[in-house]
């Protein structure tokens, strides 16, 4: 069980983090949430009594590994990464710095820190686009520059595992759909339509996707503490 651990959750006023913050919370687990200067805490200001916040910049590596110094985390999870497709030269630069020298600094000040498990969450942008079902063991061609800097990442990741023999999983979540979602994307803006009695403006037809409901993505996180045959590997989770 979670019951007293130390869990360091990087990127926890996200969409998922938020989510995973409150099951983590409920299992009893002692959540210390990082969350960047200036950032929206508005899905987890009711938890904001019950967890530890820690409010640091990933860029700044110095003070993010005195931050973990003094937490000790027993598991860490990592779902920092801007939300959306970057379509300016600073916006892809702020992504790049946050997934790619932001999970380098983590890596960097987690590496003599002994832990018992660490998650990081990737995405399917990593494949790029395919005709047939995406396996783990695809080449990465990722199409979209959030793709690329999300497979920099996790490569990154699957290094420092092999290096340092640390017990990590990467993770790589589909169309994830559910609580605290952005209202831009298909389903709330679907039920905002409806409710409003208002035309859903749909994109070109031919794209698909594998939704996912965000507490079976949390559940999967979950159900790989411990799974030391999972260690470096990367596991895809969306229904296939």
């Amino acid at each position: 069980g979670l019951q007293g651990k130390n869990v360091f959750v990087i990127g926890a006023a996200g969409f998922v983090g938020a989510n995973l913050t409150r099951e983590l919370l409920d299992q009893e687990a002692t959540v210390h949430a990082l969350v960047r200067p200036g950032g929206n805490l508005v899905r987890i200001s009711e938890l904001l009594p019950r967890l530890r916040l820690h409010t640091v910049d990933l860029n700044d590596g110095d003070e993010l590994a005195e931050t973990i110094r003094g937490i000790e985390p027993n598991m860490i999870f990592n779902l920092a990464s801007p939300a959306g497709h970057p379509s300016t030269p600073l916006a892809r630069f702020q992504l790049l710095k946050t997934s790619v020298l932001g999970t380098f600094n983590l890596l960097e000040a987690l590496a003599p820190i002994e832990f018992e498990h660490f998650v990081h969450f990737g995405s399917s942008t990593e494949y790029g686009p395919r005709e047939t079902p995406l396996r783990e063991t695809l080449r990465l061609e990722p199409s979209t520059f959030r793709g690329v800097a999300k497979a920099s990442a996790a490569l990154l990741c699957q290094q420092f595992a092999r290096a340092h023999q640390k017990p990590l999983v990467l993770i790589r979540p589909f169309s994830v759909y559910g609580y605290w979602e952005a209202p831009t994307r298909l389903i709330p803006k679907a039920i905002m339509a409806a409710l409003r009695g208002r035309e859903l403006k749909l994109t070109a037809p031919g794209f698909s996707r594998d939704p996912i409901f965000v507490h079976d993505l949390v559940e999967a996180s979950l159900l790989t503490l411990g799974v030391k045959k999972a260690y470096g590997k990367i596991i895809n989770v969306g229904s296939g």
